[in-house]
């Protein structure tokens, strides 16, 4: 996998920004801070944000193990299939449960995710409970 260096940075942000219906949390401090974490890939221009955790954690409704993975984000700058072979990719790199949760009403990204092997494990939400999620999980094949 191709981790982001900080000379990276304006690609990772101009894909970002591309997609800020999806991502209109993400500020220019995190994705520097993620670059800087080597946390953040950057691969045939796809970004992928993601951590290990390192204890139990709850995600929604779901518990994930010490050492899963965690991915943040998928954004990719062009609809020409490089998002799934670069997820596809990164699956293999980590060898570990791969967790990720999502909007509920983000139907284009839930479609993607089912795809590529990712199965609807549980439920999320944000903003106090008003904006309800998804939470999938790609297995260790």
């Amino acid at each position: 996998m191709n981790h982001a260096k900080e000379t990276d940075f304006e690609t990772v942000k101009e894909i970002f920004y591309q997609h800020k219906k999806w991502f209109p949390h993400i500020r220019t401090d995190y994705m520097k801070r993620m670059i800087a974490k080597d946390n953040l890939i950057l691969d045939n221009d796809v970004v992928i944000t993601y951590n290990f955790y390192k204890r139990k954690q709850r995600i929604g409704d779901v518990l994930a193990q010490q050492g899963d993975c965690i991915l943040h984000q998928i954004a990719a700058k062009n609809k020409d299939g490089s998002a799934s072979e670069v997820l596809q990719r990164f699956f293999k790199w980590t060898k570990r449960r791969v967790y990720l949760s999502v909007r509920s009403d983000n139907e284009i990204a839930k479609k993607f995710y089912v795809k590529n092997n990712m199965k609807l494990v549980g439920s999320t939400s944000w903003a106090k409970g008003t904006l309800p999620g998804d939470v999938y999980l790609h297995d260790i094949i």
